[in-house]
């Protein structure tokens, strides 16, 4: 038997052998599906950057991975519309959900306007705040 060697440190390498493996497991366990990384970037007429959503297929799900919009375009319903257009691909790629995480201080009331429902939610996490996790069916 190996000993166990444990220590602190982040080695890129070492991890990446381990998601290999973790994800080779699943995949014996799981309909495998090719993970697609995806992003929609609104830009201005100069190509800065003032807000987009980035996300990734998997397992027929659309995961919500960031959404952000500047503070010069809020309120203007950008944000539904780059969840809107994310919604239309995760369709086009026969997906089934939508996945995303969000926090009180951030915009669980939008996102639940939208039709995320609420799956769970952990009190004091961050301190003083609520983390949502959240989803919709497609």
């Amino acid at each position: 038997m190996a000993d166990i060697r444990m220590h602190r440190g982040y080695d890129e390498e070492e991890a990446g052998f381990i998601r290999y493996n973790l994800v080779r497991y699943n995949k014996s366990k799981v309909a495998y599906t090719e993970e697609e990384k995806m992003s929609f970037v609104l830009k201005d007429e100069q190509g800065d950057i003032l807000g987009g959503l980035v996300g990734h297929t998997d397992w027929e799900c659309f995961f919500v991975d960031l959404l952000w919009v500047g503070d010069s375009l809020r309120g203007m319903g950008k944000g539904q519309e780059l969840l809107e257009t994310a919604e239309a691909y995760a369709r086009e790629q026969q997906c089934r959900l939508m996945r995303l995480e969000t926090f009180s201080f951030q915009a669980p009331d939008f996102y639940q306007k939208l039709g995320f429902k609420v799956l769970g939610q952990l009190e004091d996490f961050p301190k003083g705040f609520t983390h949502y996790y959240m989803y919709k069916e497609l």
